[in-house]
């Protein structure tokens, strides 16, 4: 990557953190700027403002996803072709944890937040099309959308809250929830799970 490119990345993984871990409007350019170690008016050069800047570290680790889960519905022919759906998602969201407690904070939030409505409009586009399409992939005498959006919820509370409970797993064993071999046991238990709600 040339320099510019580089520094852009240093501020969106910079970004990405506090915004996890302040909140949208607890975090100013200024925090973002100091941590990376430039003058609040140098990120500027690289974003327009807070707004494209929170957008641009939505986009990085959500347009991915968006697009393997997209994929992947498109490819699923009954609800059994699911089961990997959890485990794809925790693949991505190890690439990008912090973007777990964004991702609950919108949707424990009262959406008032600038931030907090973005993440929505991505939360919502993967909800409805993910329901939408495993309510298709069943029997019409089935189709219980109501049954199904409870148990899209929870593996979606399953997942993304793994990535939050770093604190408590480290209490219990002084370990690390991101080592491999817990995420492999994150994602054994994530398949068992699904096969539970979906295969009856």
């Amino acid at each position: 990557m040339r320099k510019g490119e580089r520094t852009a990345t240093r501020i969106l993984d910079a970004a990405e953190t506090l915004f996890a871990t302040q909140g949208y409007e607890g975090t100013t350019l200024r925090q973002i700027a100091a941590v990376v170690k430039l003058k609040e008016p140098g990120l500027y050069n690289h974003f327009s403002s807070k707004h494209a800047l929170y957008e641009a570290v939505l986009h990085r680790a959500l347009n991915p996803m968006a697009r393997a889960m997209g994929t992947h519905l498109d490819q699923a022919a009954g609800l059994r072709d699911y089961i990997d759906l959890p485990s794809l998602m925790t693949d991505l969201l190890f690439e990008h944890p912090q973007i777990a407690a964004l991702l609950q904070q919108a949707m424990h939030s009262d959406n008032s937040s600038a931030g907090n409505q973005l993440v929505q409009g991505w939360l919502n586009r993967l909800f409805k099309r993910g329901l939408q399409r495993m309510v298709e992939s069943q029997p019409p005498d089935q189709q219980d959308p109501a049954a199904l959006a409870i148990d899209v919820i929870a593996l979606f509370n399953i997942t993304t809250g793994y990535f939050l409970a770093q604190r408590a797993f480290e209490s219990m064993t002084g370990g690390d929830l991101q080592d491999p071999a817990n995420i492999a046991r994150q994602k054994h238990l994530l398949h068992r799970v699904i096969r539970g709600i979906l295969v009856h």
